[in-house]
């Protein structure tokens, strides 16, 4: 085997840095990941959404 095996992004001790990078993935482009995943990443997609804009509304009114 050649050195990439241990690399891969499957690889479980870079689990956190691929939930990160797919997670800004579907930020980025929210159409793509809505067509391309599951249902159940459409409702956490759906929910990141809704507790981010929740989040920024709470933060724009404390700050009034």
């Amino acid at each position: 085997m050649d050195g990439m095996a241990a690399h891969s992004p499957s690889s479980s001790s870079h689990w956190h840095e691929v939930l990160l990078g797919r997670s800004l993935a579907a930020c980025a482009h929210p159409m793509a990941a809505w067509q391309a995943k599951a249902r159940s990443f459409r409702v956490l997609l759906l929910g990141g959404y809704f507790l981010a804009g929740y989040i920024a509304v709470l933060a724009a009114m404390a700050l009034i």
